[in-house]
């Protein structure tokens, strides 16, 4: 747990969460398509109307809202579950509708055309804001960071593109991994976004190690805390060009069902 413990250090010492918005949620950003495909992949997951219940948490990435958009219409209330106290800051702030919150319309417009405009982006903001009940800020070196604080087990954890940046090797990527299956209650799901073949992410002017995975091991991981995958896609980056900022391979989406609790 001490590797977990000294990356959030780092981040918290050096992570900008306003950098790392700007470069990867903006109109702009060279990663939109990226970020439409992976709400695309997302939507299918929650709509197939398997993946529902009374709360999700989550986990990690929690500055990130646009990937809770599909799941909100899903879940009566949202737990948001963050390591780094200025990505909590920045939720909150948007939660607020605070000044110098981070527009999320964007990502709110796409899930609505998914939805078929259902909502209009707008109502869709107001909706996310109004599941999410608790933010709770977790402690990298505790064998189960959340549970403690929580009444009862999740219907559904989501992660996205949070455990290889917490993770230094691959040990502690499972352990994490069990970690993450102890919120979530027998029959529950697992829903991960990953990125592969990835070392290094850009925030700003600092350059911060990303654990390097693969398909395979991610999914062997999976199995191994309890789960039963259902789905799983992988995600080839749209621009085969090496970003700047981040040089992954591709993102990997997966769903899971937990069957069994393991230690």
């Amino acid at each position: 747990m001490a590797s977990r413990s000294a990356k959030c250090v780092l981040y918290e010492k050096d992570y900008k969460v306003e950098h790392f918005l700007a470069a990867y949620y903006n109109e702009d950003s060279e990663f939109l398509e990226d970020i439409q495909g992976l709400l695309t992949q997302l939507f299918g997951f929650f709509s197939s109307g398997e993946v529902k219940g009374d709360t999700l948490i989550h986990y990690g990435g929690c500055h990130a809202l646009s990937f809770l958009f599909p799941a909100c219409g899903f879940f009566k209330e949202i737990i948001l579950a963050e390591f780094l106290e200025s990505r909590l800051q920045a939720a909150r702030t948007w939660i607020n509708e605070e000044p110098g919150a981070f527009d999320w319309r964007l990502a709110a417009k796409i899930v609505c055309e998914l939805e078929g405009n259902r909502e209009i982006g707008i109502e869709k903001e107001e909706t996310l804001r109004g599941k999410i009940t608790k933010l709770i800020k977790c402690q990298a070196n505790e064998h189960h960071p959340v549970a403690p604080k929580l009444q009862t087990q999740a219907d559904c954890v989501l992660s996205t593109m949070f455990l290889e940046f917490l993770c230094t090797d691959v040990d502690g990527f499972c352990n994490a991994l069990k970690d993450m299956s102890s919120l979530v209650k027998i029959g529950g799901h697992l829903v991960l976004v990953l990125l592969l073949g990835c070392t290094f992410e850009m925030c700003g002017t600092f350059k911060f190690p990303i654990l390097c995975l693969d398909e395979e091991c991610v999914k062997a991981a999976v199995i191994d805390a309890g789960f039963v995958i259902k789905e799983s896609k992988n995600n080839k980056r749209v621009n085969q060009t090496k970003y700047s900022v981040l040089d992954h391979d591709s993102v990997f989406c997966l769903v899971a069902c937990k069957e069994k609790n393991v230690q």
